[in-house]
């Protein structure tokens, strides 16, 4: 018989974001070289951004994206 899940909240889900390593450096250094400080630190960063943005800013910013891609792609070929 299946179990089904447990009664209570979800969890968070897990992301994976990758940053340039200039970026890491700066955001580690500030987070005081400590990981969980740092995972923290760009949560926090992620959700500010993610709070004062319409969305109309973000769908921009998934097309801006879209179109980078695209654009790299065709440098490509």
């Amino acid at each position: 018989m299946a179990r089904g899940r447990k009664p209570g909240k979800r969890t968070n889900k897990t992301v994976k974001v990758s940053l340039p390593k200039k970026t890491y450096y700066i955001l580690y250094g500030i987070a005081g070289n400590n990981e969980m400080k740092l995972n923290k630190l760009i949560k926090t960063i992620i959700e500010e951004r993610l709070d004062n943005s319409t969305i109309s800013d973000l769908s921009k910013l998934l097309e801006t994206g879209k179109k980078e891609k695209e654009e790299a792609k065709e440098t490509e070929e």
